[in-house]
């Protein structure tokens, strides 16, 4: 008997990076109905595997599927701005036209620290390199690194929510501080997954520079009021868009709520 062709994803989650989207994938990936990709696969962001490569590639990178239900994969570049969400979203439904869809999305100041630590740990900047500096001194949509942009939630998940409406569900990284369980029965009711088996350690595995800064680093330190209200101007806007977006109160996020 031939093997069975190894399946396309029947879920993707698109981000936010530094968003606890790692953590969602391996804890769905847990699931016994449920099955991940090991890694962030970059198919529908990248040219040569879109393009190129084309859907078989993308195919194979499920392999050690064994029949589960439900297949996914976490890219949080597909919500990047600079890859343009709008593309994304198109080629995202061209190529999984049923898929479910999930966003975990973190106070954009938090993150936009949290990816410059990443940054400097990866050797993409320089180690000092001061975030209200960059932020200042690098027009956001010139930043490849999306330090800026990877916050702007609103405008990134536009194309998206046209596209595939109560098919992208949205959580907030809060939401998997304060009712882990709740985050993960929501995700696996969305992917077509039963809500009955709970990961043992769900509640303690975190993946936050946040939450595990490098003591040397001098940007790991907290961000003061200060620096949270002039980093904070940045997403004023989208935030606001991103509340009638998704239906959601934001104001934890604001400076004066969300400082240390």
């Amino acid at each position: 008997m031939a093997e069975p062709e190894l399946p396309l994803p029947t879920f993707l989650i698109i981000g936010a990076q530094k968003s606890a989207t790692r953590w969602l994938r391996l804890n769905l990936g847990l699931h016994p109905d449920v099955f991940t990709a090991p890694r962030e696969l970059e198919f529908f962001n990248s040219a040569e595997h879109f393009l190129r490569d084309g859907p078989e590639w993308y195919r194979r990178q499920f392999e050690g599927w064994s029949g589960e239900l439900a297949v996914g994969e976490a890219t949080p570049g597909y919500m990047f701005w600079r890859h343009q969400p709008a593309v994304m979203a198109e080629r995202i439904e061209q190529v999984l036209p049923d898929a479910g869809l999930i966003a975990t999305l973190r106070n954009p100041v938090d993150r936009a620290q949290s990816a410059l630590i990443h940054h400097i740990e990866f050797g993409a900047l320089p180690p000092g390199t001061d975030l209200i500096e960059w932020a200042l001194s690098t027009p956001p949509q010139r930043d490849k690194l999306c330090i800026i942009a990877g916050g702007w939630y609103a405008a990134s998940h536009e194309p998206f929510l046209a596209r595939f409406g109560d098919r992208l569900l949205v959580v907030l990284h809060d939401d998997t501080d304060d009712d882990p369980r709740g985050v993960y029965d929501r995700a696996l009711r969305h992917i077509g997954a039963p809500a009955n088996f709970v990961p043992p350690e769900l509640e303690r595995v975190r993946f936050s520079h946040q939450e595990r800064p490098d003591a040397r680093s001098p940007v790991a330190r907290p961000l003061t009021l200060d620096e949270r209200e002039k980093l904070y101007e940045f997403f004023a806007d989208d935030i606001k868009k991103l509340e009638q977006m998704i239906g959601r109160d934001l104001s934890r996020w604001e400076p004066q709520h969300s400082s240390s």
